[in-house]
C-alpha cells in the first residue's frame, strides 16, 4: 500500500457525513493498488461504496416524500397554453422580466430590488403566427428548492417543454450557473440528457439481466453491487448508449424529469460582458446553446426567439384547399409527425376515416409537389392539401 492510500483510508474512516463519506471512498478507490493481490480488497470497498450510495439515495427519496407529503397551494400553478411552454430560470434580477416584456405584450415589473416576481408568471410570445408561452419563475438562490415557492416553481419547470437559463453578463457567471444547476439537480431535473440512455424493466423472475455492458462508464460490478444493496433480484437493465453510474440511478428513479434547455445571456451591453460570455462558452458551450442578447439595445432578440422555437421540437404545417392559397395560421405539430397527425387535427372523420390522398408542397425539395399517404413524414413549412372520398 502507498502512503497516500493509507492516509486517504484514515480520512475515509474518520468521515461521518454520508455524502462526504462517498466522495472519500471514491477517492480511496482511485488510489487502490491494481495488482492481483488487491482485488479482494478493492471488491470489498466497491460493495461498501454501492451500499453507501444506495443508502444516500434512499435518504434523498425519503426527504422528497416528506416534502411533497405536506400538500400545497394552487397559487402559481400554470396551465400550458400555446404551441409550447418555456420556463425562464435564473437568479434574482438577471433580466427575466425585461426579456419577457421585450418579446410579448406583458408589462411585468422590472425592479432593482430582489424577488420582484413572487410566483410563476406566464406571458405569450408570438412568432410568425405561433404562440409560445413563456413562464417567468421566481429568482433562484442557494437553497431555494428547500422553500415552498422554490419547490412550486420547480414543479412547473419539471413539466415544461423547455427551460431557458437566464444568465446576467453584468454579474459573476460562474456562481450563477452553479446556483441554477444545483437547484435544478435537487429537483431531479436533467437538462439536455436522453431518457433512453438506460432502460430498466422490473421482472418477476430471471435474475439480474444486464445488456450493453460495453456502454457503461465504470466497473460493471458497481451495477451488480448497487442492485444487490437495493435488494433487487429480478430486473433487465439495458445500457443503450454510453452511460454513467448517475444515469443508472436516474433510470431507476421514476421521479426524474428530462427537459430540453438553452442559455440566454442577458445584458450583453454591460461592461465586461464579453469576458463573462467567453467564460460561458468555454465551460458550458458543449452542453447548451448559448444566445447573447441586450434588451436595452434590442440586440439579437429575433435570433433568440427562433432559438427558443427550435428547442421546442415542433414544426409548422400550412393547410390549403384546391385552387386557393394556403392558410396563414399554421398547424403546430411535434417533430416526427406524419400526415395522419395533421389530418386528425383538421377533421378526423373526413380526412382519416374517408381519406383518399394528400398532396405535399415542399419548396425546398427537387420534387416540389407530390402525392402521399397518411404515414408520410412532415417537415417544417410543408403545405398540405388533404382529399377525402
Amino acid at each position: 500500500m502507498t502512503p497516500e492510500f493509507d492516509k486517504q483510508r484514515q480520512v475515509y474512516e474518520d468521515t461521518e457525513d454520508l455524502a462526504q463519506r462517498i466522495k472519500e471512498l471514491e477517492k480511496l478507490l482511485s488510489l487502490a493498488p491494481r495488482h492481483k493481490g488487491g482485488e479482494r480488497m478493492v471488491g470489498d470497498y466497491r460493495k461498501k461504496l454501492a451500499k453507501l450510495k444506495a443508502e444516500f439515495e434512499k435518504k434523498r427519496e425519503q426527504e422528497r416524500s416528506r416534502r411533497s407529503g405536506g400538500g400545497g397551494s394552487d397559487e402559481g400553478a400554470i396551465r400550458k397554453e400555446g404551441a409550447g411552454q418555456i420556463c425562464l430560470l435564473g437568479v434574482t434580477n438577471c433580466g427575466k422580466s425585461a426579456l419577457i416584456n421585450a418579446v410579448s405584450n406583458a408589462d411585468l415589473v422590472v425592479a432593482d430590488y430582489p424577488h420582484s416576481t413572487p410566483i410563476p408568471t406566464p406571458a405569450m410570445m408570438n412568432l410568425d403566427d405561433v404562440n409560445i408561452q413563456l413562464v417567468e419563475l421566481p429568482g433562484l438562490f442557494e437553497g431555494s428548492y428547500d422553500t415552498g415557492i422554490g419547490r412550486q416553481s420547480m414543479a412547473v419547470a419539471r413539466n415544461t417543454d423547455c427551460i431557458a437559463i437566464i444568465i446576467d453578463l453584468s454579474q459573476d457567471v460562474e456562481s450563477q450557473m452553479e446556483i441554477i444547476l444545483g437547484e435544478i439537480d435537487k429537483a431531479r431535473i436533467r437538462l439536455n440528457r436522453e431518457a433512453t440512455t438506460v432502460r430498466v424493466e422490473r421482472t418477476g423472475s430471471g435474475g439480474l439481466m444486464i445488456y450493453g455492458k460495453q456502454f457503461y462508464d465504470g466497473n460493471i460490478q458497481e451495477v451488480y453491487d448497487y442492485l444487490e444493496v437495493r435488494r433487487i433480484t429480478n430486473i433487465i437493465v439495458r445500457f443503450q448508449k454510453p452511460a454513467t453510474y448517475q444515469q443508472l440511478i436516474d433510470a431507476m428513479d421514476a421521479s426524474v424529469s428530462y427537459v430540453r434547455a438553452l442559455v440566454i445571456a442577458t445584458k450583453g451591453d454591460s461592461p465586461g460582458s464579453e469576458v463573462q460570455f467567453k467564460y460561458l462558452e468555454e465551460n458550458y458551450g458543449k452542453r447548451f446553446e448559448i444566445i447573447p442578447i441586450s434588451v436595452e439595445r434590442n440586440e439579437n432578440i429575433e435570433p433568440m426567439k427562433w432559438a427558443l422555437y427550435q428547442h421546442l421540437d415542433i414544426l409548422r404545417i400550412y393547410t390549403k384547399l384546391p385552387g386557393k392559397k394556403h392558410e396563414e395560421r399554421p398547424l403546430v405539430l411535434p417533430i416526427g409527425a406524419v400526415v395522419e397527425d395533421a389530418a386528425e387535427k383538421v377533421h378526423k372523420v373526413l380526412f382519416i376515416e374517408r381519406f383518399r390522398a394528400a398532396v405535399i408542397i415542399r419548396e425546398s425539395d427537387k420534387i416540389k409537389r407530390r402525392q402521399v399517404g397518411l404515414n408520410y413524414p412532415l417537415q417544417e413549412g410543408d403545405i398540405l392539401q388533404l382529399m377525402h372520398r
